[in-house]
């Protein structure tokens, strides 16, 4: 189906580093992310279990959870570089016929894109989006709600800055708390939800010290796909990011616009 908004929170610090040849140098199970899903309680946040969140790294239980109300999986880069535009560009960037463009850009000439960020170069080039700088979550949260409140149709973009800070630095209890806050956040926004209403939440980066920009390591990062009527599925092929954009485009109902990528992450949703 088509919606008419797609909300995508990137929280930027949750991913991981690939467990294959190019990750030798470290662990996938020595993370910032690991530490905290293993020191969460059943009943902590409690949106991102529903999202599949925790499924997605503790998947030996086979039963469905019954809690679990979303479509979620791991998609996997081709880049090796953990630089913050990266992710971004193998997400977002497509191709039409005689140049390349971005989803931002696609999604611009037809309806509002909104992007809501701290300064990243990929993003504040996007000259047709709506762009907010941010310096918090908290802030970014509040602009995301101010933006949907007002217009009924777009696609609205936020990334978190506060959570790559502090996985970066190392703050394991200020980056759970605000892992916990975000959590709030989530909650608030399922809550609200439209039935045109698609609400993805995905990570364009590795948030430990260890894949600061420059280090070299495949990523695998988390995607999340939530609307009112979202059941259970699990999603373990781990398609590249670049589906995360055509999932937008496709969503919206704008992937004929383009050459590619023509395979989105919607089918997995039925």
């Amino acid at each position: 189906m088509s919606y008419k908004r797609v909300i995508l929170v990137d929280l930027a610090a949750l991913g991981l580093r690939s467990d294959n040849e190019s990750a030798q140098h470290n662990s996938d199970n020595d993370t910032m992310l690991t530490h905290v899903l293993n020191q969460s309680s059943d009943f902590a946040l409690p949106a991102l279990h529903k999202l599949g969140f925790f499924n997605i790294y503790f998947n030996d239980n086979e039963e469905v959870n019954p809690h679990i109300a979303a479509t979620f999986g791991l998609t996997r880069t081709r880049c090796i570089v953990n630089k913050p535009c990266s992710g971004l560009r193998e997400m977002f960037d497509c191709s039409l016929s005689y140049r390349v463009s971005s989803v931002f850009e696609e999604t611009a000439k037809k309806t509002k894109s909104i992007i809501i960020s701290k300064f990243v170069s990929y993003l504040f080039s996007q000259e047709l989006s709506d762009i907010y700088q941010v310096c918090t979550d908290e802030e970014a949260f509040a602009e995301l709600e101010h933006q949907l409140g007002k217009n009924d149709a777009g696609f609205f973009y936020m990334q978190l800055p506060q959570l790559q800070e502090l996985a970066e630095n190392d703050d394991f209890d200020a980056f759970s708390d605000e892992l916990a806050v975000v959590d709030q956040h989530l909650t608030n926004i399922m809550n609200n939800l439209r039935d045109d209403d698609l609400l993805m939440v995905v990570s364009s980066r590795v948030g430990d010290n260890r894949s600061r920009d420059g280090f070299s390591t495949y990523k695998i990062l988390p995607v999340m796909m939530h609307d009112n009527a979202s059941t259970c599925h699990h999603f373990t092929d781990e398609p590249y990011v670049c589906e995360v954009g055509a999932t937008v485009l496709a969503a919206m109902g704008l992937q004929d616009a383009v050459i590619s990528p023509k395979h989105s992450l919607l089918p997995c949703m039925k």
